[in-house]
């Protein structure tokens, strides 16, 4: 038991060590994910012009 229970706790720590990994990376995709909206925004909005342009 007593040789078990550094073994678990090794494991706990390995987990969160991993679930914090995992947060941070989370934040740089939603950055990411942030600018490719912004981009796609952008670039949508310059065809949307476009096909009003030649309507109007």
């Amino acid at each position: 038991l007593i040789k078990d229970e550094p073994k678990g706790e090794k494991k706990d720590s390995k987990n969160i060590k991993k679930k914090s990994k995992k947060r941070s990376k989370s934040k740089k995709s939603k950055k990411t994910v942030e600018d490719t909206v912004a981009k796609a925004a952008a670039s949508s909005q310059k065809p949307e012009t476009d096909i009003m342009s030649p309507k109007t």
